[in-house]
């Protein structure tokens, strides 16, 4: 029987990634698993290009894939060899159907194109990014990436700004939890009463979206975790220019960014901040989502 500490026997196939990907690599191997990797210097800096993709999927049990899953095309993200030397892992349907039906695929957000892949070819899909026993905790590498950028960004301390927060879900209640302790006044922009209502308890100023182009106006730092077009040139023309704005949605963000140059509103995309930040720690909570995972689908 296989267990999250014992995998002998198990060949897992790791595709793509960054950091995060060579602590999980890492951490399945020790668990005994067999592991190959494709688009992933591991286990040595320069074995990117070992292994075929299509080899590596039809050989393994379970493949894994990143947390951020992949892009309209079915690329999946890499970023640590060397860029135009590889052409990078896609999963596309001639990939899919080169897995043997039952193998399991972990990655952490599926498209709904690769979900009828996988049900179409028998390959059992586990995305977890939205659970909340990953996503709680992956919140604070990020909300921690958040915060450095915008010190790095701003010429101002947090303490003492007005510090804005768009949605409250578990990245914003991590995020406006830590600006509050760094003594930012924070104000929390979120769509229901009851959002609102734990903003508030939580010691933040807790509005709806109409008063969005309101509290832009007045805010030294807007960070954005609404993966919708809430920061539109309107609400931007509103702004101050020395105001900073971090959008940590998922690609392409919130933010209007062609308008934001034009208006000269400091504004940065920051995806996958926690493969950068604090790698270790957001790989060690990646490789325990896929241990545990695998404790329960291969029991």
């Amino acid at each position: 029987m296989a267990t999250a500490r014992r995998l002998e026997g198990v060949r897992i196939g790791v595709l793509g990634g960054d950091r995060r990907e060579l602590v999980v690599a890492d951490r399945l191997q020790a668990a005994g698993a067999e592991v190959r990797a494709v688009g992933l210097p591991w286990p040595d800096p320069v074995s990117y290009t070992a292994n075929r993709l299509e080899d590596v999927v039809a050989w393994a049990d379970v493949v894994v894939a990143p947390v951020g899953g992949t892009d309209e095309a079915g690329r999946i993200a890499y970023s640590i060899v060397p860029e135009g030397e590889f052409p990078g892992p896609r999963l596309t349907e001639d990939v899919v159907s080169r897995m043997r039906a039952g193998t399991l695929l972990i990655i952490g957000s599926a498209r709904p194109a690769l979900e009828d892949l996988c049900a179409r070819y028998g390959v059992r899909l586990i995305a977890y990014r939205e659970r909340d026993d990953f996503a709680i905790l992956n919140a604070i590498p990020s909300a921690e990436g958040a915060i450095a950028m915008a010190m790095e960004a701003s010429d101002i301390t947090l303490h003492g700004s007005h510090s804005a927060v768009l949605g409250y879900g578990r990245l914003g209640t991590v995020l406006a939890g830590m600006l509050r302790g760094l003594g930012a006044r924070t104000t929390v922009v979120a769509r229901s009463v009851a959002e609102r209502a734990r903003a508030a308890a939580a010691g933040h100023r807790g509005v709806g979206f109409p008063e969005l182009p309101e509290v832009a106006a007045s805010a030294d730092i807007v960070f954005n975790t609404v993966p919708a077009p809430v920061l539109t040139a309107p609400v931007l023309e509103r702004m101050r220019r020395e105001t900073v704005i971090i959008d940590l949605a998922s690609a392409p963000g919130g933010t209007d960014f062609a308008a934001a140059r034009r208006l000269g509103v400091p504004a940065r995309l920051a995806p996958g901040l926690p493969g950068i930040v604090a790698p270790k720690t957001a790989g060690n909570l990646e490789a325990d989502m896929v241990l545990s995972l695998l404790a329960a689908e291969l029991r």
